[in-house]
């Protein structure tokens, strides 16, 4: 090991607070896994598109409606783990009243925060973190990024 480096362990108050933060997470996403935003809600569906994941057997199904160029509500339907399930209500939560731009331009932020690691900072930490807390969890990517890929798809058919 070259001289000038340092290696610095976590302390235990590092650690605890790591693990505070880990058990806020799964709270929060526990929490929109059981009353989600958007889970089978009647909007008018102006365009619609399906999601699998096969490495989970997530199926997922979301639906826009727009008004003068905005998200005006989204819904989503289908049988999903708990993290995907979470991942749609928040995406239902946080997406409807921005424009169609903005609302593709979030969808791709928050799925190449997940797959690239990449932390993010400001409003969208404070919205998203709980769902960013999957990056520390490779197999379950997928899963948190099903419902924002599936939006995309939707939303570019749009066009």
């Amino acid at each position: 090991m070259p001289v000038n480096s340092q290696v610095s362990k976590p302390n235990d108050s590092q650690r605890l607070k790591a693990k505070q933060q880990h058990q806020l997470y799964q709270q929060a996403l526990l929490t929109h896994h059981k009353k989600p935003v958007g889970f089978e809600k009647d909007v008018t569906v102006h365009s619609e598109a399906e999601g699998y994941n096969a490495a989970c057997g997530d199926e997922i199904s979301i639906g826009i409606e727009i008004e003068f160029n905005k998200v005006k509500a989204i819904s989503f339907h289908g049988d999903s783990c708990a993290i995907c399930r979470a991942s749609a209500s928040l995406l239902c939560l946080n997406l409807p009243k921005l424009s169609k731009i903005e609302a593709a331009s979030l969808s791709q932020q928050i799925v190449l925060s997940i797959e690239e690691n990449i932390t993010v900072i400001g409003e969208l930490a404070d919205k998203f973190s709980p769902l960013l807390a999957v990056q520390q969890f490779p197999v379950r990517k997928q899963c948190a990024i099903l419902p924002w890929a599936t939006f995309s798809r939707a939303l570019t058919s749009l066009e």
